[in-house]
């Protein structure tokens, strides 16, 4: 692995490459992917671009990072020197390695917020799915007071009408239902017959029985002439 030198004074870190660097290393091309990564532009890609930027990103960076490693071997053999990162081939192709290195860990850390923010959002579309929101069941439709209403009066008619009817208890002499004694108060039943037909049916009765009687002793009488006949006959 190469050891990229800093520019920079000792003990500070280096510092991040600008567009006016980054247009004295890169070509067009290169150039257009760096100015993606800056603040203003990497807010706008969606997952998919960033994820195709960080592969191009990815692969330059690699390229010049094996450049620089064949330079530094190579100059290492021609001079003799022991670092072999002298020259100013070999400087401008650390500086291209270091400007796509911070340009990918833009990317990287923009994809990974994104990331973040779609795992969030998929779990939350997951819980609600799950469980019923208190919204849902606010929206549920409430059963109208009148119908309520209607209900429990229905109810309890019924049930006044149920006690109203007249209850049958079985004697356990005869088995047979017997039927609740009537009130004091209740009227007698009225008799629907005709008072003066029943009485015509009882005279006549009685002389149907008169006339049989009669019937009866003038048959006894005249046999016991028919007996006497005989009797003098003989």
């Amino acid at each position: 692995m190469v050891r990229l030198t800093s520019t920079t004074k000792k003990g500070l870190s280096p510092m991040a490459y600008n567009r006016s660097q980054a247009q004295k290393l890169c070509n067009a091309t290169e150039l257009k992917l760096f100015m993606a990564s800056l603040a203003d532009e990497v807010i706008q890609l969606t997952p998919a671009q960033l994820r195709s930027k960080v592969t191009r990103t990815r692969n330059l960076r690699d390229k010049n990072a094996d450049l620089f490693r064949r330079q530094v071997t190579s100059t290492r053999v021609a001079t003799g020197a022991k670092r072999g990162d002298t020259g100013a081939a070999n400087q401008r192709t650390e500086q291209k390695t270091r400007l796509f290195d911070e340009t990918l860990k833009r990317f990287e850390t923009r994809l990974v917020k994104l990331d973040a923010q779609v795992a969030a959002t998929a779990a939350k579309t997951a819980a609600t799915k799950k469980s019923p929101t208190l919204a849902a069941v606010a929206k549920a439709p409430a059963e109208p007071a009148a119908a309520k209403k209607f209900a429990l009066k229905k109810s309890v008619t019924h049930v006044a009408s149920q006690d109203a009817l007249p209850r049958k208890t079985v004697t356990y002499a005869t088995g047979k239902p017997t039927l609740p004694e009537r009130s004091a108060k209740a009227p007698a039943v009225r008799s629907t017959s005709n008072a003066p037909a029943a009485k015509r049916a009882t005279e006549v009765s009685k002389l149907v029985q008169v006339r049989g009687k009669n019937m009866g002793a003038h048959a006894r009488s005249s046999n016991a002439n028919s007996q006497a006949k005989r009797d003098g006959r003989s």
